[in-house]
């Protein structure tokens, strides 16, 4: 039996936080973020994150946060 992870994910559909399987491909997650409630700069941190080197769920926590413009100090 295959063992599917899952993640509290919040939905902006709803406004409610829900637990969902992590998707499997970055393909499934750049589908999730393509919802009209996700801003493009979302996709574009899932790849940055992506590509150096952070798993799946972690990445997609990341992606949903905004960005600081300036270290804060």
């Amino acid at each position: 039996m295959e063992r599917h992870e899952r993640m509290r994910w919040y939905n902006p559909a709803s406004g409610e936080f829900e637990w969902r399987e992590i998707p499997r491909s970055n393909e499934k997650v750049l589908r999730l973020l393509e919802a009209p409630s996700h801003a493009p700069a979302c996709k574009d941190a899932y790849r940055e994150w992506r590509a150096l080197g952070a798993g799946v769920k972690t990445t997609l926590i990341r992606a949903k946060r905004p960005r600081r413009s300036a270290p804060r100090g």
